[in-house]
């Protein structure tokens, strides 16, 4: 895990945000933070969804250095810090801002690919307030939905409590996920 502490949290790049919520949009400066809330918001929950060095593999795949890099110049992927009034990281979100779905039926849309939160705000409602405001930034977009990909052993309530749609399955086609985790759903909520 990298040496960055959550009080590292700067609030310049300030987007829009909530009252209980502080979004910021993350820069190639902030690859340590993204990678200390990256792991720490994700290892809890998944550890158990991959065979003997998955973690290890995805954990680098996702938040490398190198991987990171190459998606922080990308101008269609967009990371978001999420902290508290007094700058703790709740968890982050990664965007890709103008993203078709897969079958090709909404083209102008924004695909969630990922929403993390940190231990000490799950099943707090923080999730639900994440989703309303990856909505709202995809209406100020001008997108006409948002997407996601979540594994049938996921959180699919909580996305249905949103108002997102099941549009049908998808496949996580990981060689270190255990084949159980593989199977998933394409959701959707228009906005």
């Amino acid at each position: 895990m990298s040496n960055v502490q959550p009080s590292n949290v700067r609030h310049s790049n300030v987007q829009p945000s909530s009252a209980r919520f502080v979004y910021r949009k993350l820069s190639a400066a902030d690859l340590p933070l993204l990678q200390y809330v990256g792991r720490a918001s994700y290892e809890p929950y998944y550890r158990q969804v991959w065979k003997p060095g998955g973690l290890e593999w995805y954990m680098e795949k996702c938040f490398g250095t190198t991987a990171l890099t190459g998606e922080f110049a990308d101008p269609n992927i967009e990371y978001y810090l999420v902290s508290d009034p007094a700058g703790e990281p709740v968890g982050f979100l990664k965007l890709l801002v103008d993203q078709p779905l897969p079958d090709g039926t909404i083209r102008n849309a924004l695909y969630l690919e990922k929403i993390y939160l940190l231990p000490a705000f799950f099943q707090k409602g923080a999730g639900q307030e994440l989703l309303r405001w990856t909505l709202d930034k995809a209406r100020r977009l001008g997108r006409d939905a948002v997407w996601l990909q979540v594994m049938k052993t996921g959180p699919v309530q909580a996305y249905e409590r949103a108002g997102f749609v099941n549009t049908g399955p998808t496949r996580f086609e990981y060689d270190l996920l255990k084949e159980e985790e593989r199977d998933g759903w394409v959701m959707v909520k228009r906005v």
